[in-house]
C-alpha cells in the first residue's frame, strides 16, 4: 500500500493543482447555471412522479442547461485528449470528445421526441386511449420517423465509443446511456407498430402468463394463472382468465414433458402450467402459444409474462386500486395476494365450477381493476411507463410478439427475456423448483465462477451455494411425504427440490459435476450448452453444487476475455464472484469493471447480480 501511495502522489499533485486553478478561474455565471440546473433537474423529477403534463417543459429547460454547459465546456473537451497519458483517467480524457458528441446527438434527439409526447399525452387520458394511440401513430408517422432517425444517430454515436480506453466508472456511465437510448429507440418503434399491435384493422389476441417466482421456474416462476386478452380497435377485453390447472383440455393427447419434469414431478404429459421450461423466453412463449392453440383452439399474436415482482411497481403507478375492500399499495400488494391464496381441495371438490368461481379468482379481479383504470384514462401515463420499464429491465415482465418488427424492437431493448450469448464466455444459472412448494420466497443462492484461460480456451468451474433457512424438521426431505400445506406461509417452509442448470457457451464440454444426481447435458436451445442435475437442499442448511467444463477457443479472441452474465427471471438478487486466471505472459490493459488482483495472473470481480451484466478484460496486444 505505501508503494501504491507513492506512485499516486504525482497524480494527486496534478489533480490538486488543476482543482485549485479551476476554483480561481471559474466564471461567476457558472454558479448561477449550476443553481438553475439543480432546480430544473428537480422540476423534472417532480413532473415524473406528479404531473406528466409538465414533463416536456421541465425537460426542455434541463436540456437548455445541458446545451449551455456543453458550450461552456467546449474548450476543455477539445483539449482533454492531451491528458491521455495520465494514469487511470487518461483513457476517459481521450474519449471525452467522442462522449460529448454522443451526448450532443442525444440532446438533439430529445426535441422531436418531446413534441410527440406532448401531442400524445392528452390522447392517453381519454376512455378510448387505445384507439386514440393507434390513430395517433398513423397520423404522426412522419414525426416519429424524424424522432427515430435522431435516436438512431445517438445510438450510433454511443456504439462508436471504444470500451477498451475508458475507466470502469466511465464504462458504466456509457453502458447506462447506451441502454437508455436503445430502450428509447425501441419505444418509438413500438409506437410506430401500435396500429398493428392494438388491432386497429384486425383484432389481436395476447396470451397472459402469471408466474409465481416463489416457486421458481426457468422464465420466472410456476405458471399459476393464464388468460387471453383480446385487443380490437385499441380496446382491451379479457376473453378468459383462470387457474393454469384448468387451462388444458385433458381429453386431448399431449406430448411427453421434458425429462426432468417426468422423472422428478411424475408428469405424464406436457401441460400449459409447465410450458416455460426453457430459460429463453421466446422459446417458452412459442411453446405456450402452441399449447393454447391446441387446447383452447385459440391462436395468439404474442405472450406477456409477469411475476410477483411487477405487482408492487404497478400498485404504486396505478394509485387507488382496491381488492376486496383493501387499498393496494406497493407495501401490501404481495401480502394481500398471498392472503387470498387457497390450497387445492380434495379431489372430489376439484371441479371446473370450483376453478372458475374460487381458485385464484383474486388475480382475475386484480387484473380487471387494473385494466379498468387504464381504459378509463385514470392513470399517470408517465408513472405507468416507468413501472413497465423497470419491470421489463428486471425481467418481472417479459414480452414476445409474433409481429417480426415489434419483436425485434423488444429484443433490441432487452425486454424479451432472450438468451444473448455471442462469441463471449457465458454463464446463466437456471433453477426449476420441482417440489410443489413456494420455498423460493426464502431460499437464496450465491454463485462462484472461475475461468482458467489458455491460448485455446480454458476450463471453467461453477459453484452454486443454496441457503435454505426453512425451519428444521425431524423428517427427511421426502417429496412423497411432504405435508399438504393449508397456508401460503407454510408453503414457504420446506426442503428445496430443484433441477439446476448451468448454461455455458456453445461447444463447452462437461468434465465433472458434484452435489447433484443424474448430472449431464441438459435440453436447451442451440445457442448454449446446458449442464443439469437434480439437487435437494434440506431445511436450515447450505447446499453446494459444482459443475466443471471446458471452454471453447472463441472466448479469448483479439486479446479480449468477455463474460456475459445473465440473470434468471424471477430470481432474487444474487451475489456473484468471478475469478479469472490467465497465462503468465499476458498483461491486462484495461477492464470494464473494477477488480481485485489476487496475484500476477489472477483477478477477481465481485457483483450483486440484479440484471444482465457484461464483464470484459482487455489484454495488451
Amino acid at each position: 500500500m505505501p508503494r501504491l501511495i507513492a506512485r499516486l502522489r504525482p497524480l494527486f499533485l496534478v489533480i490538486g493543482f488543476l482543482v485549485a486553478l479551476t476554483l480561481q478561474t471559474v466564471p461567476p455565471r457558472w454558479g448561477a447555471l449550476a443553481v438553475a440546473t439543480v432546480f430544473d433537474a428537480r422540476a423534472v423529477s417532480v413532473a415524473l412522479t406528479n404531473d406528466a403534463a409538465r414533463l416536456p417543459t421541465a425537460a426542455r429547460a434541463l436540456t437548455r442547461d445541458a446545451r449551455v454547459w456543453r458550450a461552456e465546456m467546449a474548450q476543455f473537451v477539445a483539449y482533454a485528449p492531451y491528458l491521455a497519458e495520465l494514469p487511470y483517467i487518461g483513457g476517459d480524457a481521450q474519449s471525452l470528445p467522442q462522449l460529448a458528441n454522443a451526448l450532443d446527438k442525444t440532446i438533439d434527439a430529445l426535441e422531436p421526441t418531446w413534441r410527440i409526447y406532448e401531442s400524445l399525452l392528452p390522447q392517453l387520458k381519454t376512455r378510448a386511449a387505445g384507439a386514440a394511440l393507434a390513430t395517433f401513430a398513423r397520423r404522426n408517422a412522419t414525426a416519429m420517423s424524424v424522432a427515430r432517425a435522431a435516436t438512431r444517430d445517438a445510438r450510433a454515436a454511443f456504439d462508436a465509443l471504444d470500451p477498451r480506453a475508458v475507466s470502469p466508472a466511465m464504462y458504466a456511465f456509457i453502458e447506462n446511456a447506451r441502454r437508455g437510448v436503445r430502450e428509447w429507440d425501441a419505444a418509438l418503434r413500438l409506437l410506430e407498430r401500435a396500429p398493428v399491435l392494438l388491432g386497429a384493422d384486425t383484432p389481436k389476441k395476447y396470451l397472459l402468463l402469471a408466474q409465481n417466482n416463489d416457486e421458481l421456474r426457468p422464465t420466472g416462476g410456476f405458471i399459476t394463472a393464464v388468460g387471453i386478452l383480446q385487443v380490437a380497435h385499441g380496446a382491451i377485453r379479457i376473453e378468459w382468465f383462470g387457474d393454469s390447472l384448468a387451462a388444458d383440455d385433458l381429453n386431448l393427447i399431449h406430448p411427453p414433458p421434458p425429462a426432468p419434469l417426468e422423472k422428478y414431478m411424475w408428469a405424464s404429459q406436457w401441460l400449459l402450467r409447465d410450458a416455460n421450461w426453457y430459460a429463453n423466453f421466446p422459446t417458452s412463449a412459442a411453446v405456450a402459444q402452441s399449447m393454447v392453440a391446441r387446447d383452447r383452439a385459440t391462436r395468439t399474436d404474442g405472450v406477456i409474462a409477469v411475476d410477483l415482482n411487477l405487482l408492487p411497481l404497478l400498485a404504486q403507478a396505478m394509485g387507488a386500486v382496491e381488492l376486496d375492500g383493501a387499498r393496494l399499495t406497493r407495501a401490501n400488494v404481495i401480502d394481500e395476494i398471498k392472503a387470498h391464496w387457497k390450497p387445492l381441495p380434495q379431489s372430489d371438490y376439484m371441479t371446473a365450477e370450483w376453478f372458475t368461481a374460487d381458485r385464484k379468482n383474486f388475480l382475475g379481479a386484480l387484473l380487471r381493476a387494473l385494466l379498468a383504470r387504464v381504459t378509463d384514462g385514470e392513470v399517470n401515463a408517465v408513472a405507468l411507463a416507468q413501472a413497465a420499464r423497470q419491470g421489463l429491465r428486471g425481467k418481472a415482465a417479459q414480452i414476445y410478439f409474433t409481429d417480426a418488427d415489434a419483436q425485434q424492437a423488444i429484443l433490441d431493448a432487452g425486454w424479451g427475456g432472450a438468451i444473448e450469448t455471442g462469441d463471449a464466455d457465458y454463464l446463466n444459472v437456471i433453477d426449476a423448483n420441482v417440489g410443489f412448494n413456494k420455498v423460493n420466497a426464502r431460499v437464496t443462492r450465491e454463485i462462484y465462477y472461475q475461468a482458467r484461460l489458455n491460448e485455446t480456451g480454458g476450463v471453467a468451474t461453477v459453484e452454486i451455494i443454496y441457503h435454505n433457512p426453512s425451519r428444521a424438521e425431524n423428517d427427511a426431505c421426502d417429496l412423497l411425504r411432504q405435508n399438504k400445506d393449508a397456508t401460503y406461509a407454510s408453503m414457504e417452509q420446506g426442503c428445496y427440490w430443484n433441477y439446476a442448470r448451468v448454461l455455458a457457451p456453445r461447444f463447452a464440454q462437461l468434465i465433472s459435476a458434484q452435489g447433484v444426481s443424474d448430472a449431464g447435458y441438459a435440453d436447451d436451445i442451440d445457442a448454449v450448452t446446458a449442464f443439469g442435475g437434480y439437487v435437494v437442499a434440506p431445511r436450515n442448511a447450505a447446499t453446494r453444487v459444482q459443475f466443471q467444463y471446458t471452454l471453447p477457443d472463441t472466448i479469448t479472441r483479439a486479446k479480449t476475455y468477455a463474460l456475459k452474465l445473465q440473470t434468471q427471471a424471477g430470481a432474487a438478487a444474487t451475489p456473484v464472484r468471478v475469478r479469472v486466471e490467465y497465462p503468465a505472459t499476458w498483461r491486462i490493459r484495461n477492464a470494464t469493471e473494477n477488480f481485485q488482483r489476487l496475484d500476477d495472473h489472477t483477478v477477481e470481480f465481485q457483483e450483486i447480480l440484479t440484471r444482465d451484466k457484461w464483464l470484459a478484460i482487455y489484454f495488451e496486444p
